[in-house]
């Protein structure tokens, strides 16, 4: 009863449309999100259903979860407000950016769900992947769903964090004489304060675990695209999108704004935290910062080169039979209206070698030409760079008048 039970599950599974990557109107869409220990944990919470992730409400309790508690319990040790702003928790600008941050991380899950199965949904809605490969694309999605699933992954995230939680308050206390609000250091040991102690346990495990779940996350999609690559796709070389069809593929960073707008905000506190306390020029971080920005473009370009040697391999053969067949029909073509011998060839695949189908096969001779060798484009980078600029800017406006940061902003994408 059992294994005709299975039997009929996994022949219902089969025939799924979203088994070859239909997308999210399917009767059991493709989740980027709703796998691994965490969501089933959140589902027997309550925190989410099936069909409703709850970002927002989900994002504002875990935020108030991990730092309403610490504010109170700093309060009752007189670290809320304090005359050294590194023993206040209200003047430390790093809680605030990790607020922002455990809500990122949470309401990014609702957009990134319905643009990753929306990306996979194109590759069988364009034709790409023919009925030839389609078990290939079934088995390189299941592979993704199964390294999202890890138990061992998040295990290891999960420790990660506690570690980098505990490191990061030490860190912090044994730079300030006396401590911060979180801890002091006597004999070489970390003292922690009430909030401190909840810091550790809660509040910033739970911004590291987010953090290195999507990092996760990210790594296991550019996993899936190496896999993707290697099924017999079905590409055009004189598609109009300079990609063979594969420019859609290029939008997916978009899902990652606000991942990117969390860390730059983590990043411009800590800036912030200098200029303002330290009398630091924000000048003196220009480079850093910029070199933060490229950082962020260049790494969600790097899953795309898994494309590189398809695209190049459909250029070259592009190049090698356009070259071939514009060679023929232009002989012809010179034979019948330029009286030069004509060649000795059965008759040109395009019919009578007129002008327009000579300025029709130059045009696909130069879309294959100005193929790219990766699908990305700059409306796929942008969004991620003003993400990583706005908080940025938030900063040098305690610094400079607006228009003067408008101005500096501007030039910056214009580079």
């Amino acid at each position: 009863m059992s294994r005709m039970h299975s039997d009929r599950r996994e022949s219902a599974t089969k025939g799924r449309p979203e088994a070859v990557g239909h997308g999210p109107s399917a009767s059991a869409p493709f989740s980027f999100n709703r796998l691994g220990p965490f969501y089933r944990l959140q589902r027997r919470l309550g925190l989410m259903s099936d069909t409703d992730l709850r970002a927002l409400p989900r994002g504002l309790t875990f935020t108030a979860i991990a730092w309403l508690p610490a504010l109170l319990l700093a309060a009752l040790q007189g670290f809320a407000l304090n005359e050294h702003h590194a023993r206040a928790i209200v003047f430390y600008f790093s809680v605030y950016a990790f607020v922002i941050s455990i809500a990122a991380f949470v309401l990014m899950e609702q957009t990134s769900d319905q643009r990753m199965a929306w990306l996979l949904g194109q590759f069988a809605a364009f034709g790409i992947v023919p009925e030839s490969a389609r078990e290939s694309f079934v088995q390189a999605r299941r592979a993704m769903e199964w390294r999202t699933e890890s138990r061992l992954a998040e295990g290891a995230i999960l420790a990660a964090a506690y570690l980098l939680a505990y490191t990061w308050i030490a860190r912090n206390a044994a730079r300030v004489d006396g401590g911060t609000w979180a801890g002091q250091m006597q004999d070489g040991s970390l003292v922690l304060t009430l909030a401190g102690w909840w810091a550790v346990l809660v509040a910033l495990p739970l911004f590291w675990f987010l953090l290195g779940r999507w990092l996760w996350r990210f790594v296991v999609w550019g996993r899936l695209l190496r896999d993707i690559t290697g099924c017999d796709l079905r590409l055009v070389a004189t598609h109009p999108d300079r990609c063979g069809g594969l420019a859609f593929v290029g939008q997916y960073p978009k899902s990652y704004v606000l991942f990117v707008f969390a860390l730059s905000s983590v990043a411009a506190a800590g800036v912030l935290k200098h200029v303002v306390y330290a009398g630091a020029s924000l000048m003196s971080f220009k480079f850093a910062l910029l070199g933060m920005v490229v950082f962020f473009s260049v790494a969600f370009v790097l899953p795309l080169l898994a494309f590189a040697p398809v695209l190049k391999a459909l250029k070259q053969r592009g190049l090698s039979r356009y070259g071939a067949l514009a060679s023929e029909h232009n002989l012809a073509f010179e034979a019948r209206w330029l009286e030069v011998a004509p060649p000795e060839r059965e008759p040109s695949p395009l019919g009578s070698p007129d002008v327009s189908s000579l300025a029709d096969l130059a045009a696909g001779y130069e879309l294959v030409k100005g193929m790219r060798p990766l699908p990305v484009t700059m409306e796929s980078v942008v969004p991620l760079v003003l993400a990583a600029v706005v908080p940025l800017a938030a900063v040098a406006l305690t610094q400079a008048p607006f228009k003067e940061i408008l101005g500096a902003v501007r030039g910056l994408l214009l580079l």
